[in-house]
């Protein structure tokens, strides 16, 4: 019978790598022995690369898992929420979204929440989503913006105005006669002509 703990169309090495045990679900778990991940998924070697073994016990009793369900990520989601079972009557095919949420992970806690910590509620024309896909009040983030570009106005508002210069680079007056607007705003005369008198030296030496 299909998801009964007996072994399926698989090489008994398969099964030598797990044993039954009682984990407190509905029915008892088929734990991997064999090696098994940081994050507490077991490894098996199957037609020529390393799989995951829960996939693998899946596949052989019901077929390929889909790549997709309702638009999002196909995954399988441990009822018994025993990551190293391979009994496949403790597996469901979710979307990436509900595995998430049924976990008992801080990501599924804030995945669970329907309002920001302001209150604000997340509805589709007040969330928003950063580069690495976590939600985002915008009702929150419009409010730190202009807060941001209030102080930033703030802190303009409080510098002393900058004094104009009275000299040039080069130590001359700027005058209002010796002063005239140019592209770079304001510059000196006398700079200007010894700049035109030099090139209009090194034309005549050419």
């Amino acid at each position: 019978m299909k998801g009964e703990t007996s072994p399926m169309e698989l090489p008994d090495r398969f099964w030598a790598k797990t044993q039954i045990e009682d984990r407190g679900y509905e029915t008892p778990c088929r734990v991997w022995t064999g090696y098994v991940t940081p994050k507490g998924y077991g490894r098996y070697q199957h037609e020529g690369r390393l799989q995951y073994a829960h996939r693998v016990a899946y596949e052989a009793e019901f077929g390929p898992i889909p790549e997709e369900v309702d638009g999002d990520r196909a995954v399988i989601d441990h009822k018994c929420r025993v990551r190293s079972c391979v009994n496949t009557a403790h597996m469901e095919v979710v979307t990436n979204r509900e595995n998430v949420l049924r976990g008992d992970t801080a990501m599924a806690t804030n995945a669970a929440k329907t309002h920001c910590a302001n209150g604000h509620e997340f509805t589709g024309e007040n969330t928003g989503r950063t580069a690495r896909g976590h939600r985002v009040c915008l009702t929150c983030a419009d409010a730190h913006r202009e807060a941001r570009n209030a102080a930033r106005r703030e802190e303009r508002a409080a510098k002393p105005p900058k004094s104009p210069k009275t000299q040039c680079k080069h130590g001359h007056e700027l005058t209002t006669e010796n002063t005239y607007v140019g592209p770079r705003g304001r510059e000196c005369r006398i700079c200007r002509r010894a700049a035109d008198e030099r090139r209009r030296s090194r034309k005549r030496k050419s």
